[in-house]
């Protein structure tokens, strides 16, 4: 009686089968290694854009930003050109009672009651300062027009003792004598009758104040008689 396979058949021929792939799959892994899969990279979102319009403004100043290093005067003309011109000017009564020329360009910006004050730094500024000045520390009683010194406080006070009405001629024309960054003498020609004269201010440029102030430390202004008013500047 023959012997019964008690797996049968169909279980040799598929485990046969099953031997051929595995020695397959085996030989593959030793000839052919497999590279391990590279995780997919996560895609990388843009950076969102900035619009031109909302970036937040710059904390520090502009360079160029035009203003007085001290003082209230606003920022003003910067020509420092000779004033072989007149300025246009207009002419405005000071509390005192005089007229002053008054210049958009060069001052005074600020009139404080009886003290006309903030002229450019400029030869020009110069020219409007002076004889409005003088007005501002004899007529005005305004001792800050001049700067500080020995002379200020005495003649302050001598002028306030004084009973002389006879105020200040109209001033016609001008002339710079001398000019530099901190200092002018500029002339201021008037007419009394048939005689020219002419009154010479000496000025000095206050840091402190960014602005002109009379410089009385040698002298008052002086008056002295003109014999040639063409080589006067006349204001407009």
């Amino acid at each position: 009686m023959a012997e019964t396979d008690p797996l049968g058949k169909n279980w040799k021929l598929w485990g046969g089968i099953l031997a051929f792939i595995a020695a397959v799959v085996i030989l593959g892994l030793i000839f052919f290694p497999r590279t391990p899969p590279q995780p997919e990279a996560t895609p990388t979102a843009p950076a969102p854009s900035v619009p031109v319009d909302t970036a937040p403004p710059s904390a520090s100043p502009s360079a160029s930003a035009s203003k007085p290093a001290s003082g209230d005067c606003p920022a003003l003309s910067t020509d420092t050109s000779f004033p072989n011109d007149a300025p246009a000017t207009e002419w405005k009564r000071h509390p005192a009672g005089m007229l002053l020329p008054v210049s958009a360009e060069h001052g005074p910006a600020k009139m404080d009651g009886d003290f006309w004050r903030c002229f450019s730094h400029t030869p020009t500024g110069a020219v409007v300062a002076g004889f409005t000045l003088v007005i501002d520390f004899s007529e005005g009683r305004e001792i800050d027009a001049a700067a500080e010194s020995m002379n200020r406080e005495r003649l302050f006070q001598e002028q306030g003792s004084g009973t002389s009405d006879e105020g200040f001629p109209p001033m016609l024309g001008y002339r710079v004598m001398n000019s530099s960054d901190d200092s002018a003498i500029v002339e201021y020609l008037s007419k009394t009758g048939e005689q020219y004269a002419a009154m010479s201010a000496n000025l000095v440029w206050s840091e402190k104040a960014h602005d002109w102030r009379l410089d009385l430390s040698a002298s008052p202004p002086t008056w002295n008689t003109v014999n040639d008013p063409t080589s006067f500047t006349e204001f407009k």
